[in-house]
């Protein structure tokens, strides 16, 4: 009887550490990387309108390219504050969470951001807040890169 009140016990502790681990609050990183993210889509779009010598139409499908493509150097510091308590430092492991190296040998881009924004438990659900949707996009570039 003994036995079962700590294994009990021990299951509720992780289970507390690993909800508390993984769904931290959005820190100062993850919303700079957001708003610089933001700033430098803006510059780019007149830049790329201004080097094309195409019509609009086509320096604005340019920049919506660029936007949804992510920024495996953003995704990693991304990565490290939102991710990293329950996958690693390096996506190898964290006890929590599964070792992600090679990820993009079992998911694709896509698929790597549809789990990211509608992940199945235990990993807790970070979109769209505390990350946003570049964020996403950002993180699922660092995981494919592992």
């Amino acid at each position: 009887m003994q036995s079962k009140f700590f294994t009990l016990l021990a299951v509720a502790a992780i289970g507390a550490v690993s909800f508390a681990g993984c769904s931290k609050p959005a820190d100062t990183s993850s919303s700079s990387s957001t708003d610089t993210s933001a700033a430098s889509s803006a510059s780019a779009a007149p830049a790329a309108a201004a080097a094309s010598s195409e019509p609009a139409a086509a320096s604005s499908a340019a920049s919506s390219t660029t936007a949804s493509a992510g920024d495996a150097t953003k995704g990693e510091t991304i990565f490290s504050a939102n991710c990293a308590s329950c996958h690693g430092a390096k996506g190898a492991g964290g006890g929590v969470g599964p070792s992600l190296k090679g990820e993009k040998s079992r998911k694709d881009t896509d698929a790597a951001v549809a789990w990211i924004k509608n992940p199945q438990p235990p990993m807790p659900k970070l979109y769209p807040s505390p990350l946003s949707e570049k964020d996403v996009a950002d993180v699922a570039a660092y995981v494919e890169s592992l």
